[in-house]
């Protein structure tokens, strides 16, 4: 599927952090029954979402690094040799770890790897010396660090206003209250509009919840929810490529969102939206 988008969308990719969204609004009749937000192929993410020039770039400019820090492990002297070969061998095992998985998409993989990565690029400079930093240099050093404290503490904060939405103590106010908090989260309110968007009784009041919620993960749940919306907002056409790439991922938790479709029709009724295929041929972009 991943190189079947490539060759689709070659020069410029589908988009930075997109995958998914157009992965799975995309027809794949054969496509896995799970959702993946990941190629699980660090160059093929690249690629799909950068398209292959920058893609291209990206890699090589990575590679070139990688040679770097290999090559100041070898060169280094007797007192930071082990360390930086240990360094190095970190690296190395995310770069192999990442042709089959997404290891630096989680905090706990990425920052040791970024400090290993540059431990070994920093001493290899022809720069490096052994001399402490200058007073000025340890007080920007200081300072940024307090503020990457400071900015961890207020995303942990922040975290918490849609943490209560899904595991609410007792005494939590009403789902819709809690809605409308995490909404108004600085960095995780598409939590707040998935929650949104998948338990509204009419999803169509609730658009602009599907414009953000969309973009990170869409699953089973979240492409019901967004069909219906269609459907009650008059676009049949949407609402139907919806369903029909629902019906690719086989879920069980469609499985009463497709019952209708089981029923022979009495009476001249139509069928449900869900039960019929668009008349155009659409693509993730038609859902931007």
């Amino acid at each position: 599927n991943t190189l079947a988008l490539i060759a689709q969308h070659p020069w410029l990719g589908v988009g930075f952090g997109e995958f998914n969204f157009a992965w799975s609004l995309t027809p794949f009749p054969h496509r896995p029954t799970a959702f993946f937000d990941h190629t699980h192929n660090l160059p093929l993410q690249f690629a799909v979402e950068l398209g292959l020039p920058l893609a291209t770039l990206v890699l090589a400019l990575l590679l070139y690094a990688l040679w770097r820090a290999f090559d100041a492990s070898r060169h280094a002297d007797k007192t930071t040799t082990p360390m930086l070969r240990a360094a190095f061998m970190m690296v190395l095992m995310m770069a192999v770890h990442s042709e089959l998985e997404y290891p630096l998409w989680y905090a706990y993989f990425l920052l040791p790897t970024a400090f290993a990565f540059g431990f070994c690029l920093g001493t290899g400079s022809a720069h490096a010396t052994d001399q402490a930093p200058a007073r000025k240099g340890r007080r920007v050093l200081l300072v940024a660090s307090m503020l990457v404290m400071a900015g961890g503490a207020a995303a942990l904060y922040d975290y918490e206003k849609v943490v209560v939405i899904f595991s609410p103590p007792d005494d939590a106010p009403p789902l819709a209250q809690r809605i409308a908090d995490g909404q108004r989260s600085w960095f995780f309110a598409h939590h707040a509009d998935y929650a949104a968007a998948t338990t509204a009784e009419h999803p169509s009041t609730v658009m602009p919840s599907f414009a953000d919620a969309t973009h990170y993960l869409l699953d089973t749940r979240l492409m019901m929810a967004w069909a219906r919306a269609y459907e009650e907002a008059g676009d049949t056409e949407r609402a139907r490529h919806l369903a029909q790439r629902i019906k690719e991922f086989r879920n069980e938790e469609s499985t009463a969102f497709f019952e209708p479709c089981l029923e022979a029709p009495t009476g001249g009724t139509p069928l449900p939206f869900q039960c019929l295929a668009p008349t155009r041929t659409m693509d993730y972009r038609d859902f931007r």
